[in-house]
């Protein structure tokens, strides 16, 4: 870890990957402290270069990465090599086993050509939805409609058991902890 005291931009970074381990686990949370992590060297290289001005992406920027989406075994290694992996979390094998079970049931809306996706637990709990339309009613089957709604649910509902599943684990760990004025602070 950099000295984050060096310049106001590390302490932001830091800030910022604390914000983004707060809001739970997930693939795309894990792998946003990953990539946030990731401007700690650049950063502080430019700082003890003195040429700020020339940081790649400029603070408050909208650039977007061209990096491609990392699988779950990609962010699982990752996790490892970086020694994050140390405290209670979600095991993939968990949302696999959860995403397996999944029942998906879909709608065509007669006469139009959209089709609905609903990815449900065995126990009805519905935790994602996905949808498809055709742009030209004379392109549209049924089939693949139905195909493409249940693809976008079942992966939306993936992302969400790891937001669940991380609420849970987080809620279950508030038990070691004290509320001290309005904050949390875990405990021994």
């Amino acid at each position: 870890m950099p000295d984050i005291s060096k310049h106001p931009i590390l302490q932001q970074i830091s800030d910022l990957i604390y914000a983004i381990e707060a809001c739970g686990a997930s693939p795309e949370l894990t792998r946003a402290v990953c990539l946030a992590e990731r401007l700690y060297t650049p950063a502080e290289a430019l700082i003890d270069a003195s040429q700020p001005q020339s940081l790649p992406v400029a603070l408050g920027s909208t650039a977007e990465t061209s990096l491609p989406p990392m699988s779950d075994d990609e962010i699982e290694l990752e996790i490892r090599s970086a020694g994050a992996d140390v405290a209670p979390r979600i095991a993939a094998g968990k949302i696999d086993a959860l995403h397996a079970s999944l029942v998906v049931r879909s709608h065509h809306f007669p006469g139009t050509t959209t089709t609905v996706a609903v990815a449900a637990l065995p126990d009805g709990f519905v935790v994602a939805t996905g949808h498809s339309a055709c742009i030209s009613a004379a392109n549209f089957k049924r089939d693949i409609g139905e195909q493409i709604a249940a693809d976008n649910a079942r992966a939306a509902a993936r992302s969400k058991l790891w937001e669940l599943e991380g609420y849970l684990l987080r809620d279950s760990l508030r038990a070691d902890a004290e509320f001290i004025g309005g904050s949390m602070t875990i405990t021994d």
